[in-house]
């Protein structure tokens, strides 16, 4: 099983703009894989990661042969995901670091839920970040909505 889980911290009062720094975490049963790692140079948008997710979701359900990389502007982190013949999908760092293997149902519920709890925590104004997050969310199949 894995998880996916976005942290924007924001200041109580503040009006949540989209353009919020924070940190994204993979965690799976032995291991995880986090912005956390990398400290100040770690931090990315976490709600344009969160629409990058979503859409990597979307292109890997649209292709046997499918694969992305999430690369959070202005971060050092990263990490890829590709489908594999014998093990569903596979994650890995862009230099090819095995991380863990995934269903690619268990991959895409933790995205869809990691957004969830995101959105439910603080939902950014309308526009910029919000719109692309909007996109990929009408775009996330249905079967992986739960």
């Amino acid at each position: 099983m894995i998880a996916v889980e976005f942290d924007a911290p924001v200041d109580a009062p503040m009006q949540v703009t989209g353009f919020e720094l924070g940190h994204v975490s993979l965690r799976w049963d032995g291991g995880s894989h986090s912005s956390r790692q990398l400290g100040s140079r770690g931090l990315l948008m976490v709600y344009l990661a969160a629409a990058d997710m979503l859409n990597g979701v979307a292109t890997l359900a649209a292709g046997r042969d499918a694969s992305y990389v999430l690369t959070g502007a202005s971060s050092g982190w990263s990490f890829a995901v590709r489908r594999t013949r014998r093990h569903g999908l596979q994650l890995s760092t862009p230099a090819g670091r095995l991380l863990c293997h995934s269903s690619e149902a268990d991959y895409a519920t933790a995205v869809w839920r990691g957004t969830e709890r995101l959105l439910t925590a603080r939902t950014p104004i309308d526009g910029g970040p919000m719109a692309d997050l909007q996109a990929a969310i009408a775009a996330f199949p249905d079967a992986y909505r739960r």
